[in-house]
Parts: structure tokens; sequence; C-alpha cells
């Protein structure tokens, strides 16, 4: 194994002069590559000292967007360039003023690359998942892959929010006071990347993603009870549907919930119900699990959310009956509600 680059002794290549605040792997990510590459090293094979060589020139470069990120200003930060002022408060009056199509050419460069830099952190560590699933050591496999799969959708789940923040932001048709907070906690995401993280900002969602991909949809008459049920017994916070349907509720916020619930669009649901109701047909059975043994877990939760946040987009853009955000949108949307502004 001499080709193998030194490490230190939690097994991570050693930089003395490495700036770890500048680190995009919080301690529990770095503790799971330090057992993947260990695993790798007692596996003593060519491969392993080619996987061993791969980590640690992708941990390199994690390193890299870190200080890369560092060197653009802070869109918390006020600058002055050449008279001109910019603050969180300019940023906030030019996003809300913003759509989908011109969002990305307002945000700041610092968001831009910690965009990038997020993507690049999930394909380190859907690499991780797929090497720890190879050893030969099936118990010590099952579990350094899950451990994985769960660090993974944790990395999964802030690309999300800020996917579901930036959506809101860019509907002319939420109130303004909505979208400027939703901007202000965009803001902080950006400002703050590299510790940010969903289950300390808003766990509420964090949970229920984690327990949503653990139900087993029944189908049944398609009214959703069973799979609700699951979700709330799987870990699911029950604050998430008291946000969703609270007391201003509607069809829409119904609907989308269904979607999440079938992770079937609106449109396909109504097909089978009048199938269902033509046929005579009181249940219907259905299986959509969000995990897969083969995929890993975060393309599969990431698409699970995109496709649903498509949909509604299309809707809102053509005008089209249904929901105009997804059940994350709406309970986002009803937490920022209680924010204080």
């Amino acid at each position: 194994m001499d080709a193998v680059p030194a490490a230190g002794q939690d097994g991570l290549v050693s930089d003395p002069d490495s700036d770890h605040s500048q680190q995009p792997l919080q301690a529990e990510e770095l503790d799971l590559v330090a057992q993947v590459r260990q695993a790798l090293v007692q596996a003593s094979t060519p491969d392993a000292e080619a996987s061993i060589a791969t980590i640690d020139r992708q941990l390199e470069s994690l390193l890299l967007f870190g200080e890369l990120l560092a060197r653009y200003p802070s869109p918390l930060q006020e600058q002055t360039l050449s008279g001109k002022r910019r603050s969180l408060d300019t940023l906030v009056d030019s996003l809300v003023s913003t759509d989908q199509a011109t969002f990305p050419f307002r945000a700041p460069t610092q968001a831009l690359v910690g965009r990038a830099m997020n993507m690049a952190q999930i394909n380190f560590l859907r690499m991780l998942w797929h090497l720890a699933g190879g050893f030969d050591d099936a118990e010590q496999a099952a579990a350094l892959r899950e451990l994985a799969a769960r660090r993974l959708r944790a990395s999964v789940h802030c690309r999300l929010v800020e996917e579901v923040l930036a959506d809101i932001v860019t509907d002319a048709t939420i109130d303004r006071t909505l979208r400027e907070r939703g901007v202000r906690h965009l803001a902080l995401l950006w400002g703050n990347r590299l510790t940010w993280r969903v289950h300390t900002f808003f766990p509420i969602l964090a949970a229920t993603w984690e327990a949503r991909q653990r139900v087993r949809v029944v189908g049944g008459s398609l009214v959703g009870n069973c799979e609700m049920f699951q979700l709330l017994a799987e870990g699911g916070e029950a604050e998430f549907v008291d946000l969703l349907i609270g007391q201003d509720y509607g069809e829409a916020e119904v609907l989308a919930f269904r979607e999440f619930l079938f992770g079937t669009s609106s449109e396909a649901l109504e097909r089978l119900a009048e199938r269902m109701a033509r046929e005579g047909i009181s249940s219907i059975e259905l299986d959509s699990r969000v995990g897969d043994s083969v995929r890993d877990a975060g393309s599969i939760l990431f698409e699970f959310f995109r496709t649903r946040n498509v949909q509604c987009s299309a809707r809102r853009t053509a005008l089209l009956p249904g929901p105009r955000h997804t059940a994350e949108g709406y309970v986002m949307l009803a937490w920022l509600a209680l924010r204080d502004s």
C-alpha cells in the first residue's frame, strides 16, 4: 500500500496547512470517511488502494471548494463598490422581484459556489455509499452503507430546503412578507454553508423526509390514512401535518399531501380514482417506497421531491388546477408565516 498518501491518526490525509474552518464535511461525515477508508486499508487489494487514493483526492477537492467559498463575500455582510452599497436588505429587494428564470442571475456568487460545493459533497457521499457495499464482510458492508446513506440523505436535505425556499421566493402570487422571510433564510443558508444543516434549522422536514423513505404505500381507497399513520409511526413529525393542514388549509394542501404520501401526481391519482369508480373497485394496491437497495438513497430522495416540484411549477405557469407547491413548500409557507419578520 506504499502508493497511498500519508494519513493521520484519524485515517484522513494529513495537511498541516489546511484550514479546518473551511472544511465542508462535518465531524460525523469525516468519521464515516475514516471508517470506509480504514475498511479499505484492511482489505489490502489493488482496487482498495485505488479507492483510497480517490477518496483522498476528493477530500482535497472538497477542501478547495471550502477555500473558494470563503473568497466570495457573504450575503449577510454589507459591501460597497464604486459608491454602490449592497446588503441583505438590497438582496431581499432584488430576489423577491425575480422568477425562476432570472433567480440564478441575481443570486450572490457565494450562493452559486456553495450550491456546486453541496453537489460535490453529495457525489462524494454517494461514492462512499457505493464503496461501502463492496466489502466481503456482509455485516460490515451493511452497517457502513446504512451510515453512508444517512449522511447522504442529510446532505440532500440541505439541497432540498434550498429548492423549497427558492421556489417560494420566486412565486409572485405569495405574500411579499413571506417571500422576504424566505430570502433571509436563504441568505443564512448561503452565508453559513459549511455549518448549516437541516436538522438544526428545520428538524420537522428532516425527520419527515427520513420517515417517508420507510413508508410502504398501500393505496387502498387513495385517501392516504394508512400512509399518514405509517409516516407518523416511522418518526415523521406530527407538526408537519399540523402546519400543512392547519386552520387555513384548502384543497391544494390536501392534494399536495396526497402526492407526498403516494409519490404520484394529483393528475395520476385522479385518473386512478376515476378508473376505480368506473370499474367498481374499492381498493387498489400501489407501492411507492422511497427506498431502493440498488440505487443510492440521495438520488431517490432528490427525485422524489424534484418530480413533484417540477409538476407544481408547471401548474403555476400554465394556470392548471392542482397544488402549486409541494407539501414541503406548503409546510415551509406555514412555518414562515409563524416567524417574526
